[in-house]
């Protein structure tokens, strides 16, 4: 789970903690099509990777033989799942009638591609073709009632979600005696330990008071038979160098700019699936990402980073080089906006926060806490868990997430899946209908009342599945105008007799939320470009805000939405992992907020200027 998005020149900050932790960066629309960069008939290469400016300037088209995971049509034989379909039959006939017997067993293989460009002040600094495949083992023992993923109840903070399967880096081969080989061994490895984890389960039951829920440990859900095609990654790795060398020139020129990149990333997750109750899968989701992404420092220390992202699924829709050029630009004026905008201070009052804030606020606020894996656990505060019925928002409004749904307004959500990495077929979930909370995101870990998943266990390589968020879409029924909603928010400022209110306009670092009873029921969520909107309805851009709060005062202060819902990507770090999401919001305003001061760097600025670029 990491925090910073980006930090040029710095380490990245790594935690585990019991919350829900984003990484949930703006993405800009695809840019118009390549033009004479559109992919010619190459003829497909070897995988190499070549550090700085050495990378070979041809287009590549990886063709990832070595995984199984060239093109592969839907109906095609697919050795690789015929190995593990055959592997785990053979498995069924000895842990199944074993002493200790097993009564589910399932194997996960992503195999993962990930081609890279990362140019900075005009050069190549990485560039490289990245090859892993990942096996999760699953092997319960017990039984659907209780078994051994059931979690393990101390005082301290419990790992119960890390029980339940093995995972282990595979060979890079299609070799189907070596495939089977290696899942013989993973599979006696997980049996064992399910064996001991059984034990402790029984053991645990025994001493402990009764659980607040006492639903089954897995649902008896019947998984599904999905096999997507696969097709290679392409990319015209000479053009895209050269675009992104120059862009990152342009981006690095001005003394002022103390960090900055243009990253370039081709990456497919192929999930193969089969269960012992009958589910075979295989998915695809190709994704290709353009960030730009640049700091600066304001003169009393504070590091400002603002980013660019384009996320697309054909490379023909990424940007080409007038409207790359445009996002630098773009992104550099509001940085040295930014410099510039005097300080915030903290404030409470009312405030609009603006489409892509806005879902990442739901994504916070209310996303986690409506995970059923969560509502399972003793320790986790279970915000929502008792109020199905309730009203939790204003009339007209309506939450829901929706892993069928592939587009909005023409735009491209992320996500989204036609089957999770449970087995089970994704399905559409209203959370709130009409301001009334009515449901939960389910995986094949039932809670009470809900006994069987609603396609929601997601999960990255080397992760077991929980339930997550996927597409989230908000809206409200006679939703305001821009105009109108600005003009309710003046009146709010006036009522409560404030100098201003605020407008948050977008988040560059996305955001987390504490979700442990340990702690306090809160989240934080960093907006960069934030502006005080005073009577007469004049804009000042301040900078060095974060948003906090608890999620049920703040929901309690929503007032309204407007009709101008906005599209954010993201990755969101949990418990299994980070998965992509995507959120569909309105501007909202709230009628009172708590802001705070960021924290700032006490370094100087630099006392000697930037060398000449030449530029």
């Amino acid at each position: 789970m990491l925090l910073r998005v980006f930090a040029p020149r710095r380490a990245w900050l790594s935690m585990w903690y019991p919350v829900g932790l984003c990484l949930l960066l703006a993405a800009c629309g695809g840019g118009e099509s390549q033009g004479d960069g559109a992919a010619s008939s190459a003829t497909p290469v070897a995988v190499s990777s070549a550090p700085g400016n050495g990378v070979p300037l041809a287009e590549v088209q990886v063709d990832y033989d070595a995984l199984g995971a060239r093109s592969i049509a839907a109906d095609a034989v697919d050795p690789v799942l015929e190995a593990m379909g055959a592997e785990l039959e053979r498995s069924r006939g000895t842990y199944f009638s074993a002493a200790e017997p097993a009564y589910f067993l399932a194997y996960r293989l992503f195999d993962n591609r990930h081609l890279r460009l990362v140019a900075e002040a005009g050069s190549l600094r990485e560039a490289g073709d990245d090859l892993s495949r990942t096996l999760n083992v699953e092997l319960r023992t017990g039984d659907h009632r209780r078994d051994s993923t059931h979690p393990i109840r101390t005082d301290g903070f419990d790992f119960g979600f890390l029980t339940g399967f093995n995972s282990t880096r595979l060979a890079l081969s299609q070799d189907q005696t070596l495939l089977r080989d290696q899942l013989w061994k993973a599979t006696d490895a997980a049996y064992w330990q399910a064996v001991e984890e059984i034990a402790k389960v029984r053991a645990n039951v025994a001493v402990k008071v009764d659980e607040e829920d006492d639903s089954d440990s897995f649902s008896r859900d019947t998984p599904t038979h999905v096999l997507e095609a696969v097709q290679p990654l392409t990319l015209d790795r000479m053009l895209w160098s050269s675009r992104l060398k120059t862009a990152s020139a342009r981006l690095g020129a001005d003394p002022r700019v103390l960090g900055s990149n243009i990253s370039l990333h081709a990456e497919d997750t192929v999930m193969r699936l089969v269960t012992s109750d009958g589910g075979q899968v295989r998915t695809a989701a190709p994704v290709y990402r353009l960030d730009v992404s640049a700091i600066v420092k304001a003169e009393d220390g504070m590091e400002l980073v603002r980013s660019r992202r384009f996320l697309v699924r054909d490379p023909g829709e990424l940007p080409d080089a007038a409207a790359l050029d445009a996002a630098v630009d773009g992104l550099l004026g509001e940085l040295f906006a930014l410099r510039e905008a005097p300080l915030a201070t903290a404030y409470e009052g009312p405030a609009i926060i603006e489409g892509e804030a806005a879902g990442v606020f739901f994504h916070e606020v209310l996303g986690h806490r409506v995970e059923g894996d969560r509502l399972r656990r003793e320790e986790d505060q279970q915000t929502f868990k008792n109020k199905l019925g309730e009203r939790v928002l204003p009339e007209g409004f309506r939450v829901s997430f929706d892993p069928t749904r592939a587009q909005f307004q023409g735009q491209a959500l992320y996500g989204g899946y036609a089957v999770d990495a449970e087995g089970i077929a994704a399905q559409a979930v209203d959370v709130v209908d009409d301001g009334i909370l009515r449901g939960f995101l389910l995986s094949r870990r039932p809670i009470d009342g809900f006994p069987q998943s609603n396609g929601h266990g997601r999960a990255a390589a080397g992760y077991r599945p929980v339930a997550r968020q996927s597409n989230l879409l908000v809206s409200q029924q006679g939703a305001l105008s821009r105009e109108d909603l600005k003009q309710r928010l003046l009146e709010q400022v006036n009522a409560q007799g404030k100098s201003w209110g605020l407008l948050i306009r977008s988040i560059d670092a996305g955001g987390y939320t504490m979700v442990g009873r340990a702690d306090i029921s809160s989240f934080k969520i960093n907006p960069e470009m934030v502006y005080r909107v005073y009577p007469d309805g004049r804009e000042e851009l301040v900078r060095g805000v974060d948003l906090i709060g608890t999620p049920l005062t703040l929901f309690a202060e929503v007032e309204a939405a407007a009709d101008d819902a906005q599209i954010f990507h993201g990755w969101c770090g949990a418990e299994s992992g980070m998965v992509p999401t995507s959120t569909v919001a309105p501007s909202i305003l709230l009628r009172r907020v708590e802001v705070q001061r960021k924290p700032r760097s006490q370094d100087r600025p630099p006392l000697l200027p930037a060398p000449e670029t030449g530029a």
